[in-house]
C-alpha cells in the first residue's frame, strides 16, 4: 500500500513538473516574506539600493547617497516587477525575489535537462535534489541576486546546448541568439561570469567532440551583435550619467581587482574545494554510494574514459554537466575574490549528474547507504539545533529551536525508514519533510536572530537621533549598513581626524565598532553609549553626543554598564 501511494505521488510530481515545483517551492516560502528583518551585510545594502531605484536612481544604483558601482541594475529592476504586485511592498518583495529566483532555477535546470536529451524525470528529480540541498533551501529566504544570476546561466547553456545538439542546424542561429541573450541579462545581474560560464562550458564541450570551430562561424553573429547591444547600451547610459569615473570603478575596481587582487573576501585557491561539500549536503554523502572497489580497477577506468569519448545522446549529456560543474568550479578557483554563494551555478549540473546516477536502473547502486547516511546527518542537525543556544556569541533565547530540531528528525528519521526504497519514491518523501523544518527556521528562528544579524537596532536609534536634529554618523562600517532603515544618508568616515571634527562642531550620533571606540584616543569625555549591539561577529556601540556638552543619556539597559555624569 505504502509502496503505491509513493508511486503516485512521484507520478503527480513527474506528469506536472512545471506546477509541482511551484508548489513545493511554494511549501518552503508560505507565510516566511514578512516573518524577519533585513540581515548584515548584503541584504541591507541591497535594499538601500533599492529604495534608490524607487527615487529615481533606476539606471545606476545608488547606495547611502552615492552611486554603488558594485552591482549592475537588472536584479533591482526585477524586483520593481514584483513590487507592483497586489499588496505587495518591501522588505517582502526581498524574500518573494529571492523565492521567485528560486523557482527560475528549477525551470532553468528543467529546461537545460530536455535540452540535453535526458528522460522527463532527470529535470525533475534535479528539482528535487535542489530543494532538498540545505543551501538551496536556505538561499530560497536570503535576499541576493546570485538564484536569479544562476537561474539565467543555466537557461543560457540550455538555449547553447540546444544550438549545438546535431539536426538542430537550421535553428542554430536563433538558439545561439538566445542564449547570448540570456547570458547579457545575467551579466546585467551580477557582472561577467554571466557570459564567461555557458561560453566555457560550450567550447569545452565542442573542443572535447572535436567541433570547436562551430563556436566561430558565422551563425554566432546575431547573437553576439545581441549580447553586445544589450550590455554595451547600460553602460553608455551609465556613462552619460555618472561620466567616465563610474566607468574605471566598474571595469578596474568591480572586474579586474577583483579578479586579480580583491580589496576583500581574498581566498587561497582551493577555498572551494573545501567550501563546497558543505554546502552540497546532504548529497556530498553520496560518496558513500559510490563503487570504492571498482575505483582501484583498471578496466573500470578504460571503460569510463571509452564510454565518456563515445558519441552518444547521454555521454554528451554527461560531458556537457561536467564541463559546466568543474570549469565553474575552475574559473571561480581563479579569481581573487571569492565567497561562498558563488557556487550557486555549479550546483544545477551536479543536481543533473545525481539524476542520472540516481535513475539509472541497469546500473543499480548501493544508495541504501546513501539514505541511510543522509538520515544520520539529518538527526545528527536535530541534536546540533537543540544545543544552538549554546554556540551564540551572546546568552540570549531562541524560540523555535525545538520545532526546527523536530523537522530535521522527520527528514532523518523518513530517510532511514525508506533506505530500502528508490530515488522516485524517498526523494517526494524528503522534499516534503524538508518544509518541517525550513518553515519554523524562517517563521520563528530566523527572527530571533535580529538580534545578533540585523543593524536595525542600530539603525532604529540613529533615525530616533536624527527626528530629533542630530548628525547620523557611521564611522569605518561597511557602506550602506545604516541607509535603508534610517530611510536617510548616513555620514561615513573612516579617520578619527574627521570624526573629531564633527563631535566637535555638531550634535552627532554615531555608530562604531567596539574595537574602534577603544582604540579612539582623542575621543570626547561627553560621549555616552546608549545601544551595545553584537552584529556580524563582533560588538558596535551607538553613540550619541551633544558639542556643549550638556547630554545626559540612561545606558541601555541591555548591557552592563554605568551612565556617564
Amino acid at each position: 500500500m505504502l509502496d503505491r501511494q509513493l508511486d503516485r505521488l512521484w507520478d503527480l510530481i513527474r506528469r506536472r513538473p512545471w506546477l509541482s515545483l511551484a508548489v513545493l517551492t511554494a511549501m518552503q516560502m508560505a507565510f516566511t516574506l514578512s516573518s524577519r528583518a533585513l540581515w548584515f551585510s548584503d541584504e541591507v545594502r541591497y535594499a538601500d539600493a533599492y529604495a534608490g531605484l524607487l527615487r529615481g536612481r533606476w539606471l545606476v544604483l545608488s547606495l547611502n547617497g552615492v552611486a554603488y558601482p558594485d552591482k549592475p541594475p537588472l536584479y533591482f529592476w526585477f524586483l520593481r516587477g514584483l513590487d507592483a504586485l497586489p499588496g505587495m511592498s518591501d522588505p517582502a518583495v526581498f524574500f518573494l525575489g529571492a523565492a521567485v529566483s528560486g523557482l527560475l532555477l528549477l525551470y532553468a535546470t528543467l529546461l537545460w535537462a530536455r535540452a540535453l536529451g535526458l528522460k522527463d524525470e532527470a529535470g525533475v528529480m534535479a528539482g528535487l535534489i535542489l530543494l532538498t540541498t540545505l543551501f538551496f533551501a536556505g538561499l530560497l529566504h536570503y535576499s541576493r541576486m546570485d538564484l536569479l544570476f544562476a537561474a539565467l546561466i543555466i537557461a543560457a547553456q540550455a538555449a547553447f546546448c540546444q544550438a549545438f545538439t546535431p539536426g538542430n542546424e537550421t535553428s542554430r542561429t536563433r538558439l545561439n541568439a538566445l542564449a547570448f541573450l540570456l547570458a547579457g541579462l545575467a551579466t546585467l545581474t551580477k557582472g561577467p561570469l554571466g557570459l564567461l560560464f555557458p561560453v566555457v562550458t560550450t567550447l569545452l564541450f565542442l573542443a572535447w567532440r572535436g567541433r570547436a570551430r562551430e563556436f566561430f562561424r558565422a551563425h554566432m553573429l546575431p547573437g553576439l551583435a545581441a549580447l553586445l547591444a544589450l550590455v554595451f547600451s547600460w553602460i553608455a547610459a551609465a556613462y552619460l550619467v555618472e561620466g567616465p569615473g563610474f566607468l574605471h570603478k566598474i571595469f578596474y575596481e568591480q572586474i579586474f581587482q577583483r579578479a586579480t587582487k580583491t580589496f576583500h573576501h581574498a581566498e587561497p585557491f582551493y577555498f572551494y574545494l573545501v567550501a563546497f561539500p558543505p554546502c552540497w549536503l546532504p548529497w556530498t554523502l553520496a560518496l558513500f554510494a559510490l563503487p570504492v572497489r571498482r575505483l582501484f580497477n583498471g578496466a573500470f577506468w578504460r571503460g569510463l574514459w571509452a564510454g565518456c569519448k563515445a558519441s552518444s545522446p547521454l555521454a554528451d549529456a554527461k560531458a556537457w554537466l561536467w564541463f559546466s560543474f568543474l570549469s565553474g568550479l575552475a574559473l571561480l578557483s581563479l579569481l581573487s575574490g571569492k565567497v561562498v554563494v558563488y557556487i550557486l551555478p555549479q550546483l544545477a549540473p551536479l543536481a543533473l549528474l545525481l539524476a542520472l546516477a540516481l535513475l539509472d536502473d541497469e546500473a543499480p547502486r548501493p544508495w541504501q547507504r546513501l539514505w541511510t547516511a543522509s538520515g544520520l546527518l539529518f538527526l545528527a542537525l536535530a541534536a546540533g539545533t537543540t544545543q544552538a543556544e549554546r554556540f551564540l556569541p551572546i546568552p540570549m533565547s531562541l524560540p523555535g529551536t525545538w520545532a526546527v530540531a523536530g523537522g530535521f528528525a522527520a527528514c532523518g528519521l523518513g530517510l532511514i525508514l525508506l533506505r530500502r526504497q528508490n530515488a522516485r519514491r524517498v526523494l517526494p518523501v524528503l522534499t516534503l519533510l524538508t518544509a518541517l523544518w525550513v518553515q519554523p527556521a524562517a517563521q520563528t528562528l530566523a527572527p530571533a536572530l535580529d538580534a545578533i544579524m540585523s543593524p536595525k537596532p542600530q539603525a532604529d536609534i540613529l533615525k530616533a537621533y536624527t527626528a530629533k536634529g542630530y548628525l547620523p554618523v557611521a564611522h569605518d562600517i561597511y557602506q550602506g549598513i545604516y541607509s535603508y532603515y534610517l530611510g536617510g544618508v548616513v555620514r561615513e568616515t573612516s579617520g578619527f581626524n574627521i570624526l573629531d571634527q564633527l563631535v566637535a562642531e555638531q550634535d552627532v550620533v554615531l555608530a562604531i565598532k567596539k574595537k574602534h571606540w577603544a582604540t579612539w584616543t582623542t575621543r570626547p569625555e561627553n560621549l555616552t553609549i546608549v545601544l551595545e549591539q553584537w552584529l556580524a561577529g563582533q560588538p558596535y556601540y551607538v553613540v550619541v553626543n551633544r558639542k556643549d556638552g550638556s547630554l545626559h543619556v540612561p545606558c541601555d539597559p541591555r548591557r552592563n554598564c554605568a551612565p556617564k555624569p
